[in-house]
């Protein structure tokens, strides 16, 4: 029974992860954390911040909506929403997720040879400490004492209270509906205007240096993240970028670290000192623009 259990409890998560990467905006079932409308506007601001070849007829390259981009935010929000051993989804457990082939002995699983599971769909526990801090950043302080800390750090940055995820998303939604009614009447929504007329939208100031900046950045994260928490669906993030994905535990081989460069060699006539005196200046940090506060960063 023992064993039976095991089995159950690892096989669970595995249709998690089928059931995240397969919803869409249009599914009318429940989301883990979004409504209906909310999953639909999230995804369509997504598709704006990082647009493919549906949401541009000039972008050749995948986008948001082909990596799915929503389902990862609506799993981040609503991590807490799943009861164990689905959930709390924030961590997948470890160590290998099968994707370069069965780890070697004593890892190696019982059943068909070369056959591996994904650990990294199983959920990680979770401390006390960490179901705090993460529920705080999420839910925000809710004025539990426990969470009182947030408040605390944010009015010292002049806030008057700390915002968690959850919120923002929520108002967020809002004020893209309220900005898309006051720009582009009759419209009463976001997601009935057109690429375009969102992206006006998205431009407009008091939006972008707040919760467009926030929802872009969670966008790359399920744009490039592995496709275990919900987006990067059949790792088309990851296949634009050249990143073949994990290798553990296979690692390296020693062919791999053997072989020749392919690539011709850098010379020394070829180095920018210009673009190299630039880059080091960027480890220490390029401050964010309101305009475009995707570009920079915290640096080193």
């Amino acid at each position: 029974m023992a064993g039976m259990g095991a089995a159950v409890l690892s096989a669970l998560p595995v249709g998690l992860v089928d059931a995240v990467t397969g919803r869409r905006a249009e599914a009318a079932e429940a989301h883990y954390f979004f409504d209906a409308h909310q999953y639909a506007t999230v995804d369509a601001l997504c598709r704006r911040l990082i647009p493919g070849p549906e949401d541009d007829p000039t972008e050749p390259d995948p986008g948001a909506g082909e990596a799915n981009v929503v389902a990862y935010v609506d799993l981040l929000l609503g991590a807490f929403n799943l009861p164990a051993p689905l959930g709390p989804r924030i961590w997948g457990a470890g160590p290998f997720s099968g994707r370069a082939g069965p780890p070697p002995w004593p890892f190696d699983e019982p059943g068909p040879r070369g056959v591996y599971g994904d650990d990294f769909a199983r959920s990680a526990p979770l401390s006390a400490s960490q179901v705090l801090s993460w529920r705080t950043l999420l839910e925000g302080t809710r004025g539990l004492p426990e969470r009182r800390w947030a408040d605390v750090a944010a009015q010292a940055g002049g806030a008057a209270r700390f915002v968690g995820l959850q919120e923002t998303y929520v108002n967020g939604v809002v004020q893209l509906d309220q900005a898309a009614a006051q720009m582009f009447p009759p419209a009463k929504s976001f997601v009935e205007l057109s690429g375009p007329e969102q992206d006006l939208v998205i431009n407009r100031p008091d939006l972008l240096a707040g919760f467009v900046a926030t929802a872009f950045q969670n966008a790359c994260e399920g744009m490039y993240g592995a496709p275990e928490y919900g987006g990067n669906r059949n790792r088309v993030g990851w296949t634009y970028i050249g990143f073949p994905g994990d290798s553990q535990p296979r690692g390296y081989t020693a062919a791999d670290m053997l072989a020749p460069d392919t690539g011709p060699p850098i010379t020394a006539a070829a180095v920018d000192l210009t673009r190299l005196r630039s880059a080091a200046r960027a480890l220490g940090g390029v401050p964010r623009s309101a305009v475009r506060p995707w570009i920079g960063g915290r640096g080193l």
